[in-house]
């Protein structure tokens, strides 16, 4: 077996384990406001130690972590959150098309309460343009909201750039660093993001933990009513042993972990460029996640990869639409211009610290037959593939009602 997703989620380290064993034996209390004895005081101990690790991986003060249930939480009251407590000054909010869906599901719903969403274009690569940002931003412009690296192609885009951009024009900037965090580490000192989301799990941390940076000064609302927990901006009791868990994956992190993960993602494009004829990459050559290949293969649906791999014990991931649960095809393949026939034959491969060459090299055998037995059948290689020739539009987000 070989789990090449982790892009999707990373294997719990050991020692990120036995971290968080004691907060559920012996420091079970809560982080309340009020400490009534012994398990409480070790608990909030545990917790701001924690903060105070996370705060140093961004290089800021710990007040600036808020401590959330992961990036799709962060995402939310970032995006929202923001545009609440900022919507005297205007309603007009700045993204990309190629956002994760915490961001443009959330984005959706304030353009249903009348703000106005701005999608920026992408190139090829996945890229935005930096012109046209300072062209979309206006006078009762809130918000500029662009990840740091995607999380499907790779892409990385330049945040130090336009945090520039918005800081100029005193526009607050989030950036949803999820897939970056610790492997291109934020200097917040340097770069000037107000709001950054990260993540526990991807870093082979506990599920169920996140947090968002806040710049001091910045304009935030809490989306929920509760206690006063987080700076009030998030109430509810912490998840603590998934907070100090986090924490011990950020402080085990090895910077060569990095550099392992690029020659894992090259390996794999050297073997795959050698063995398999008629492919693409996909996202920016060099401006990528360490770790994350991402390419298509034509004349193949990417569903049909992933069974065959998996049958032979290799976990990968596709942008295919029968792949989602909505049986739509890859907005951020769309985003940058892949027709769906095209798009369907997509393959992520994403790397951890724990993956081999061999593993690679057993993978490239499994891959290379089901590649040519696929293509022997294939529907779209022979002419009878029908794409959807239906419009459709491509920043809407369907959102439940209040009455769901």
């Amino acid at each position: 077996m070989a789990y090449f997703d982790n892009a999707n989620s990373t294997q719990v380290d050991e020692r990120v384990i036995e971290a968080m064993l004691p907060y559920f034996r012996e420091h079970y209390g809560t982080a309340g406001l009020e400490l009534s004895h012994s398990q409480d005081v070790g608990a909030v101990m545990g917790m701001e130690n924690a903060r105070k690790t996370i705060a140093e991986s961004l290089n800021t003060d710990p007040r600036a972590i808020i401590f959330t249930s992961g990036a799709t939480e962060s995402n939310n009251l970032a995006t929202r959150g923001v545009a609440r407590a900022n919507k005297k000054k205007g309603r007009h909010i700045i993204t990309s098309p190629i956002e994760v869906q915490s961001v443009l599901r959330s984005l959706a719903r304030l353009e249903g309460a009348g703000y106005e969403i701005e999608y920026l274009d992408v190139d090829e690569y996945g890229l935005i343009s930096l012109e046209q940002l300072k062209s979309a931003i206006k006078e009762d412009t809130v918000l500029v909201t662009i990840q740091h690296g995607n999380g499907e192609i790779g892409t990385v885009q330049p945040i130090e750039e336009i945090a520039k951009i918005t800081k100029a024009a005193g526009v607050l900037f989030h950036t949803d660093a999820t897939q970056t965090f610790m492997k291109m580490p934020i200097d917040t000192e340097k770069v000037m993001v107000d709001l950054i989301t990260v993540d526990a799990h991807l870093i082979h941390g506990p599920k169920g933990a996140g947090a968002l940076y806040i710049r001091r000064g910045t304009r935030i609302d809490r989306l929920h009513e509760g206690g006063d927990e987080e700076r009030r901006l998030r109430p509810g009791v912490e998840n603590i042993p998934a907070i100090v868990g986090f924490a011990k994956a950020v402080e085990i992190w090895n910077p060569n972990d990095v550099k392992h993960l690029n020659e894992l993602a090259a390996y794999v494009k050297e073997k795959v460029s050698e063995r398999i004829s008629d492919i693409r990459f996909t996202g920016h050559p060099t401006n990528r996640i360490p770790g994350l290949f991402s390419m298509l293969v034509e004349f193949i649906e990417g569903e049909s990869m992933l069974v065959q791999l998996d049958m032979f014990g290799y976990s990968v991931a596709t942008g295919s639409a029968c792949s989602s649960k909505t049986l739509q095809g890859s907005h951020v393949l769309k985003a940058i211009g892949l027709p769906p026939e095209v798009s369907h034959g997509s393959l992520r491969i994403s790397f951890s610290r724990n993956n081999t060459k061999e593993e690679i090299d057993g993978f490239i055998d499994a891959l290379v037959p089901a590649v040519e037995r696929l293509r022997e059948f294939s529907p779209i290689r022979h002419g009878q593939y029908f794409a959807n020739t239906e419009p459709e539009d491509d920043h809407h987000h369907d959102v439940p009602g209040d009455d769901w």
